[in-house]
């Protein structure tokens, strides 16, 4: 009996001794597990700082290059000739060290898209036509001005509050100038499809201004003055090299190059105060990340030129 009562301590002594083993594996597993996580977790901010100061690097690289480019070329010809080429000015910014970071760096002259902010009813209707029919692009020209204009009367085919909500639009016109490319696909009559067709060739940062010698055939065609042969007759000058100095250089080539129809199909004349022959807002995209990470930091940077230098007028981050 005493053999059998040390037996049975013995047993629960050794129950006792695996409970524990199995319990403190268990704590020993989860403490790993945790310790996993934090490294994870500090792995990840440390990526997403790296990135984020390697895209801000970018930026005042680009800001630095694009400051040496306007102080060389102070004169509007120079100028125009230097901002023709802008993006080849910047393919060794593709993909920069710095330190155990990379930053790739791309610019634009947004000058050469139409500003949905600014764009007249008649521009925005020449303009959306070319990506869908007539009386869509009607129909949406008067929604984006109802969605940027003070009052809640719609235009004819246009759109304010009381239509989003019979559409059951999670959405409402903001009576206010789209802050973003991405508002644009809140207007209602917008589709994906349209969104992604002019996303190219549009911007909400410029200053209503288009520049004759960088914009593309979608843009200039919309303007009043130009049309499509018009259009076409300044690209194929700007192929052969031929800059433009002014607006009203331009309205003589598309009356003469065209015969007249430049400015039939552009109902109008050109409207100097809207065009320019050099930019005077530029977009800066920035993109950092850590070697070897996934995390991407992207920052879009908008500066306004004056003079030799840069101001800078619009600021949005996010990762990738």
């Amino acid at each position: 009996m005493r053999r059998d009562r040390h037996g049975n301590r013995r047993g629960v002594a050794l129950m006792l001794a695996l409970w524990l083993v199995v319990v403190l594996g268990a704590i020993a597993a989860g403490t790993a597990a945790l310790v996993r996580g934090e490294v994870d977790t500090v792995g990840n901010l440390r990526a997403r700082s790296a990135a984020r100061y390697a895209a801000e690097s970018g930026v005042v690289v680009a800001r630095a290059r694009l400051e040496a480019v306007l102080a060389a070329h102070d004169d509007p010809g120079g100028r125009a000739r230097a901002f023709t080429t802008l993006e080849s000015r910047f393919t060794d910014l593709t993909e920069a060290a710095l330190g155990p970071a990379r930053f790739g760096v791309a610019v634009a002259d947004l000058n050469a898209r139409l500003d949905l902010n600014y764009a007249e009813p008649a521009t925005l209707r020449n303009f959306l036509a070319q990506f869908t029919s007539d009386d869509e692009a009607t129909r949406v020209a008067a929604a984006i001005e109802d969605w940027r204009d003070e009052d809640d009367v719609p235009r004819p085919g246009g759109a304010e509050a009381a239509a989003y909500e019979r559409a059951g639009s999670p959405y409402v016109p903001a009576n206010a100038p789209l802050d973003r490319l991405e508002t644009l696909r809140r207007v209602l009559g917008v589709s994906d499809s349209l969104a992604d067709a002019v996303a190219p060739h549009i911007t909400v940062d410029g200053d209503g201004r288009i520049n004759l010698n960088t914009a593309p055939y979608m843009v200039l065609s919309a303007l009043p003055g130009i049309g499509p042969s018009g259009a076409r007759e300044l690209l194929s000058r700007r192929a052969r090299g031929e800059l433009f100095s002014s607006a009203a250089v331009v309205g003589e080539i598309t009356r003469r190059g065209a015969g007249g129809a430049g400015a039939a199909e552009g109902a109008g004349v050109i409207d100097m105060s809207r065009t320019s022959t050099v930019p005077s807002r530029i977009l800066v995209v920035s993109r950092g990340w850590q070697q070897g990470h996934p995390l991407t930091h992207e920052i879009q940077a908008v500066f306004a030129i004056a003079g030799t230098r840069l101001t800078l007028r619009a600021w949005r981050e996010r990762d990738l």
